[in-house]
């Protein structure tokens, strides 16, 4: 990428504007780390009858061994032993005198759904300490600028400290359910994070304008984030507070 000539397209643009002059063009690299960010998807399935059953007896009776569901609930006692072990495996269900429910198991009794966990796997996330949050784009397409300009002056640290499970959450299941699905492929969730690691952090250009509205005689700044492809409206108020300062 070329970035003085890209700043001077985005130039053309807002000079098409014919209120709009250009005061100063300025170019910053913010610091983007990428997040490796490992969770266990989850499937969310109908419960059959059997379960639910077994459910409410474990929630009624103090019942200390499955064989004596299965004779209550006249069913072989080889299903009933494999179905308790599962929940056991779910954590829908624990053993100390005898079985109960637990809070998870209660909850999802009421919903009438019970969540599967599915192996361990990770996906890259782009997060910047000066946004943050995560931002969405390709870092690959900017590796081959030859030199990248000066860092932007006006951050506290680029570490990323303290991350959101919520937040990493929230994108990751919109990854989630980006992808399209096989015909006999079920929706998967994420309700937790395993493990984040930041691997790898990388310059991204922002390509900022110190405008000057002739009609509405005011100051504005804008400034285009060349990972994410858009304006930056979070840079942008940050430069402002600063520049405003020259005016």
């Amino acid at each position: 990428m070329d970035l003085h000539a890209f700043q001077e397209k985005l130039a053309k643009e807002l000079l098409q504007n014919p209120n709009i002059e250009i005061k100063k063009q300025l170019q910053y690299s913010i610091p983007v780390h990428t997040l490796e960010v490992s969770y266990h998807p989850v499937v969310r399935n109908a419960m059959d009858i059997l379960m639910k059953m077994m459910l409410i007896s474990f929630q009624k009776a103090k019942l200390q061994s499955p064989a004596i569901l299965a004779d209550i609930l006249l069913v072989e006692p080889l299903f009933i032993h494999d179905l308790t072990n599962k929940m056991m495996h779910l954590q829908m269900i624990q053993k100390e005198e005898h079985y109960t429910l637990t809070a998870k198991g209660i909850a999802q009794l009421q919903a009438g759904i019970f969540e599967e966990e599915l192996p361990l796997v990770s996906r890259h996330l782009q997060y910047s300490a000066l946004h943050k949050g995560i931002l969405q784009g390709d870092i690959e397409t900017l590796l081959d600028i030859e030199q990248f300009p000066d860092s932007f002056p006006y951050m506290d640290s680029e570490e990323i400290g303290a991350l959101d499970e919520a937040m990493l959450v929230e994108q990751l299941q919109a990854l989630e359910q980006s992808n399209e699905l096989a015909e006999d492929e079920a929706q998967t969730f994420i309700t937790s994070i395993h493990a984040t690691e930041s691997i790898q952090i990388n310059d991204v250009p922002v390509l900022c304008f110190v405008l000057y509205d002739q009609k509405e005689e005011r100051h504005d700044v804008r400034a285009y984030n060349t990972l994410t492809n858009e304006w930056d409206t979070h840079v942008a108020s940050i430069l402002f507070t600063h520049e405003k300062e020259n005016w």
